[in-house]
């Protein structure tokens, strides 16, 4: 172990940690969870007093993730804060901000300080190529984003590491974002549109990614094309959500790690509560898919869902890697 802890900041993290590499990671972590060969803790979330009055009424707080891998032997945990309103600012801040601690599993000794809201911009980006390119028809060429920041950016770079996306759809509450958002991912090869309605975005779209930080549902089951593959990301609150009941009763659902999903994730647990699903209904975790345990999608026309909600193990192998150098 090194005499001083080495220290990494975003770009050490986006130089050393590349999105078809985390891709891969994240099946082999997804794997270990679904096997029950990696457990990790439930993740628990201390809110905080400041700022006072948050104009969406969005509580500012403290999310803390410890977890363990038997390989490679790491423990640590994820620590960060989150300010919702810092994305509403006029100039805005990060959302997201905080520092992953690893330590060596063999001997107890801290290994590295990681910057946090890198690791989780690729990883969780990563994660969502994973189930796309497991539960995707491989055909899928048009992209619906509902969302227009950081994971926007890193979502779309994911896609088209799975899928030969051609064309992309934008939407978000502030036009000019997602006009802005469109500009800077244009290019001859690749199609990109801002919309003025998430329905909009999301009708004919093979794949959509919801990104978004909106508490109620910004997609509806009757705008959904067959054959479409969801991946939900914005919602990590069990009374939030970004799409309606019925979109999950048309669906094939998957999730990370099922006990998680009905603790946490509002996209199943309003739509559970209103009976549109039973935790029946869900079809299991995404690691069994990777694994070949359980069937993927069952035919073209069949809906498919992803539901993420991200967990300390994407952490740690990712941060893991950015360690060895890449």
């Amino acid at each position: 172990m090194a005499d001083s802890l080495p220290v990494f900041d975003a770009d050490d993290v986006r130089e050393r940690l590349p999105m078809v590499r985390c891709i891969e990671l994240m099946c082999q972590v997804q794997k270990g969870l679904s096997t029950r060969a990696i457990s990790v803790p439930l993740r628990s979330f201390l809110t905080l007093p400041y700022p006072a009055e948050a104009a969406s009424g969005d509580s500012a707080g403290l999310l803390i993730m410890p977890g363990a891998l038997p390989e490679p032997p790491v423990f640590g945990a994820k620590l960060l804060s989150i300010y919702p309103e810092n994305g509403r600012l006029t100039e805005p801040l990060p959302v997201i901000q905080g520092q992953v601690l690893l330590f060596d599993g063999r001997h107890g000794g801290p290994l590295a300080l990681i910057d946090a809201a890198s690791l989780t911009a690729i990883r969780t980006a990563a994660a969502s190529g994973a189930a796309t390119g497991a539960l995707a028809r491989e055909d899928a060429a048009t992209l619906a984003l509902l969302g227009y920041g950081v994971q926007a950016d890193a979502h779309l770079e994911s896609m088209r590491a799975v899928r030969p996306i051609r064309h992309v759809r934008v939407w978000g509450p502030n036009a000019d974002r997602a006009t802005a958002f469109a500009e800077r991912h244009r290019s001859p090869d690749l199609i990109v549109e801002a919309v003025p309605t998430s329905e909009r975005a999301v009708q004919e779209a093979d794949i959509v990614c919801a990104v978004s930080a909106s508490p109620t549902p910004i997609i509806k089951a009757g705008w959904l094309a067959p054959g479409t593959h969801l991946n939900l990301v914005g919602a990590h609150a069990p009374d939030c959500r970004e799409a309606d009941g019925g979109t999950l009763a048309r669906s094939r659902v998957f999730t990370e790690i099922g006990e998680f999903a009905l603790a946490e994730a509002g996209d199943l647990l309003l739509a559970i509560q209103e009976g549109a699903i039973t935790p029946a209904d869900i079809a299991g975790e995404i690691g069994a898919v990777f694994s070949g345990e359980l069937e993927g999608r069952q035919n073209p026309e069949q809906i498919t869902l992803y539901k993420s909600l991200g967990n300390t193990a994407q952490d740690l192998i990712a941060a893991h890697e950015v360690l060895r150098g890449g």
